[in-house]
């Protein structure tokens, strides 16, 4: 029978979660203490359903087909939604971006001060991480938009400091979205903002060098994957799962990743997420030796399954999570105007709501909200339409400035 589910194996699900042709392969407990005769089974009746969910608060599951992951993880998107509407409607972006705002900047500045930190040699303390997440994840439960677009306030000087914050907001994102618990949200978190810090044992030289780097001193980058692990390893309060995502975020599936060149089935799926995570985030974001490119440019990397980089499965999940215009991008319309998605729609991911900040021929001192999937319509009459996705900071778009004037959260 198990060889009937062998897509995708070993998935963790909550027991309120489970439904009915599933196959249970591991249980929260040993075999041998629960009710059931046999190791692994489908559940083929309510009664089993039933059984396992009175026993269990977890278990794993085997999947047979894509489709199958799939249809699964947007029943439980969209049970999510619609058991949050109430709350998340209490929870506006009106009245979570101030508090997610201090929470962001509370934490970049616990980044860089870590980062300082390990320049000179100094320890940190892994308590204020560990709080810091929580933060994020709380954020990220009442309402992820606000937290996703303050992510896409980047300044090129503080890359790598603030580089670990994006990263570590859209992997607990991304990780519940794909149905992870709190715990697993924790661990994800956690090894997603500290995934970079061996970086502060890289030459400043060659980690700022603007042109491209010499095969020595790529070999000496590379070395921060090592480094991470060595920094993170002795902190014994710190997950194996959150110090392996330091370690190995530069791995790849085809085996070309460094430092130890793991194959697939030897990188860790939290370690899979990460990896997505900061590619995206590094390819739309300006860098001293490389200039921002849009999210469209990011997926095709992502999705090209040539390279074998990716996990394709999480890929695609990524891009369905995130959609074509993500919050805090920055798009043209088809009139010409220039605006910021402040909100994607779960149902209607190519209508986002946008805020507009230039006219039809690009100047600025202009401000309006259209939300398409309301069918806004230009006073010409037309519905609104994007044309296209630029790259962050394109037309000297401020993220910053438009949150600290309240022009986001203008109706």
């Amino acid at each position: 029978m198990t060889g009937q589910y062998t897509y995708l194996k070993k998935i963790k699900v909550d027991s309120c979660n489970l439904q009915l042709g599933m196959y249970v392969c591991e249980l929260d407990k040993k075999w041998s203490e629960s009710r059931f005769l046999f190791q692994g089974f489908p559940l083929d009746s309510v009664e089993d359903l039933e059984a396992v969910q009175q026993e269990c608060q977890w278990v794993y599951v085997d999947f047979k087909t894509r489709e199958e992951y799939h249809t699964f993880l947007k029943s439980i998107a969209n049970a999510n939604y619609k058991n949050t509407r109430k709350i998340r409607q209490k929870n506006a972006l009106s009245l979570e971006l101030p508090r997610a705002n201090s929470g962001f900047k509370r934490s970049n500045r616990l980044i860089k001060k870590i980062m300082t930190n390990l320049i000179k040699e100094e320890d940190f303390e892994l308590e204020p991480v560990k709080e810091a997440v929580t933060a994020c994840i709380e954020s990220i439960l009442h309402n992820q938009d606000a937290l996703l677009l303050l992510s896409n306030i980047k300044n090129t000087d503080e890359y790598t400091a603030e580089h670990c914050l994006r990263v570590a907001i859209m992997a607990i994102a991304f990780a519940k979205f794909l149905g992870m618990d709190e715990d697993e949200l924790h661990t994800i978190g956690i090894g997603a903002m500290l995934h970079d810090v061996g970086k502060m044992r890289v030459p400043l030289d060659i980690l700022n060098k603007p042109g491209k780097l010499s095969p020595a001193e790529y070999c000496l980058m590379q070395d921060h994957a090592i480094e991470g692990f060595k920094l993170l390893k002795p902190k014994k309060k710190l997950s194996p799962e959150s110090i392996e995502i330091a370690l190995s975020h530069h791995e790849r599936l085809n085996g070309k990743g460094y430092p130890h060149k793991l194959k697939e089935h030897q990188i860790t799926r939290y370690t899979k997420i990460v990896t997505i995570v900061d590619t995206y985030d590094a390819i739309t974001s300006e860098r001293v030796y490389s200039s921002a490119k849009s999210p469209a440019v990011a997926f095709k990397v992502l999705l090209d399954e040539k390279t074998q980089q990716f996990d394709q499965e999480l890929a695609h999940s990524f891009v369905e999570w995130i959609g074509i215009y993500p919050v805090g991008s920055i798009v043209e319309m088809q009139t010409g105007e220039i605006g910021i998605v402040t909100q994607v729609h779960p149902e209607q991911k190519l209508r986002p709501r946008v805020l507009l900040i230039t006219d039809e021929k690009k100047q600025t001192g202009y401000e309006k909200i259209v939300d398409m999937g309301n069918m806004a319509v230009h006073s010409s009459g037309e519905a609104y339409k994007i044309k296209t996705m630029h790259a962050n900071g394109a037309f000297g778009v401020d993220i910053d400035a438009h949150v600290k004037d309240g022009l986001i959260l203008k109706r």
